[in-house]
């Protein structure tokens, strides 16, 4: 085509109407959006695969994700928030709210819930109160993850004669499992262990054991574990590892050369394994033997009860294209990315609809996740507190450290904790001064 002396503004302007209408070149003229994530290798592929669906039926706007290492994320996060260069849109964790919120990063998503008259009734209350601060919404959940689920190895029952575990079961029924199904070669060393956690999960124990950290988790005012009921939990995790010795604790797991936790129920050598959802997608590579999960137990009262985790999409309040990053959280965390998030086994949907369909409720392993929608009633999320993650790593680590070595009883650890907290308040976030 000849495209000099006049015909090139026809030219010129058949390109601008082009660009302006979304047709021609693929994303000429589009807003990119930052999209930062820590997702594992198997989770990025999943949000890739979103992603590049979003750009071909969002023309205007191009997507760019960035994945940042877990450990690094937060850190990473705000030196880009200070340098000018912070992403349009973050993933933020349940736990990760407190101080994002305190640090005033994040732009509330009211305005544009109202605008599109977007529902979130179909939300569960409780992952959704967790990222409402002050009436304001910070963040779209896109999962709830209870902290509840006990991965078993079928094999591992079947060869002790054991019934499978039921969502009905005690304290005292995963003792008696975890006994007979630990196993010890003719040194006493131990080939297959009964139970094992995938970090020391003490929460699990403490929340079923109908004990507490604080008095009201969304606004912690006083401590509140230095009761029975909170140490005889600890105690009970404990005898586990010392007295019954079903579990390996520190010392056990250091002599195996760092293997993980995950890695013993994969290779056979631990029958069950407290841990979420998340690692469904690991677990399904297991070829040696057949798996279900089960609820996490009730304690001795009846009572149940497991830290929450979950995530979500949220805004920054720097980004220059709030628009179309809202557009972008809608779809990620909407039904479509939800589902197939939900059918990878990866994660339990925040959509209520999702939780109960087929993409979630599937016939795939583990086959009993149905359980995953009861668990969000018992599940408990971390004091929200700007100083929490420093006081539960820094002061009560080191102290349950010992207690899980056999260096101290449970009533001395809560003892040393009560001490070492008594003068160390919680902190609530102070509203930012402008949003």
């Amino acid at each position: 085509m000849k495209i000099f002396g006049a015909n090139i503004w026809k030219y010129m302007a058949v390109v601008a109407v082009l660009a302006l209408t979304g047709w021609g070149c693929s994303n000429f003229g589009s807003k990119t959006i930052k999209v930062s994530s820590w997702g594992d290798p198997k989770e990025n592929a999943i949000l890739s695969d979103l992603v590049d669906n979003f750009n071909k039926t969002h023309t205007g706007t191009k997507i760019e994700l960035q994945r940042v290492p877990w450990g690094e994320y937060t850190t990473k996060l705000m030196t880009q928030v200070a340098g000018g260069i912070a992403p349009d849109v973050i993933f933020v964790g349940t736990n990760d709210i407190v101080n994002l919120y305190a640090s005033n990063v994040l732009q509330p998503l009211d305005e544009f819930v109202k605008a599109d008259n977007y529902s979130l009734a179909d939300i569960y209350p409780s992952v959704l109160n967790r990222f409402t601060v002050n009436g304001k919404l910070y963040v779209l959940p896109r999962d709830v993850a209870p902290e509840c689920v006990v991965y078993y190895n079928k094999k591992a029952f079947d060869d002790a004669k054991l019934p499978y575990p039921t969502d009905d079961w005690s304290w005292a029924d995963l003792l008696a499992d975890a006994k007979a199904l630990t196993k010890t070669d003719e040194t006493g060393h131990t080939t297959q262990w009964g139970y094992t956690e995938l970090w020391p999960m003490a929460e699990a124990w403490i929340y079923s054991g109908g004990a507490k950290w604080v008095d009201n988790v969304q606004n912690p005012t006083a401590w509140a574990f230095n009761t029975p009921a909170f140490t005889e939990a600890l105690q009970y995790r404990t005898d586990l590892i010392t007295k019954y010795k079903v579990m390996p604790g520190p010392s056990n797991m250091t002599a195996m050369g760092g293997m993980g936790t995950s890695d013993l129920f994969m290779n056979g050598t631990a029958a069950m394994i407290l841990s979420g959802i998340w690692n469904t997608p690991q677990f399904r590579d297991i070829k040696t033997f057949d798996w279900d999960v089960v609820m996490f137990p009730k304690g001795p009262t009846g009572v149940r009860g497991f830290e929450a985790g979950g995530s979500g999409y949220g805004i920054l309040a720097s980004s220059k294209n709030k628009k179309e990053a809202w557009e972008f959280i809608k779809y990620i965390a909407g039904p479509e990315g939800q589902a197939k998030m939900a059918s990878t086994g990866l994660a339990q949907p925040a959509l209520k609809s999702v939780a109960e369909s087929a993409a979630f409720a599937d016939n795939q392993k583990p086959l009993n996740k149905k359980m995953l929608t009861k668990a969000v009633d018992s599940s408990i999320y971390v004091p929200f507190a700007t100083n929490w993650k420093e006081i539960r790593e820094g002061l009560i680590g080191p102290i349950v450290d010992q207690l899980w070595s056999g260096k101290l009883t449970a009533a001395e650890a809560v003892a040393q904790m009560a001490d070492t907290l008594k003068n160390k308040p919680l902190v609530a976030p102070k509203p930012p001064a402008t949003n």
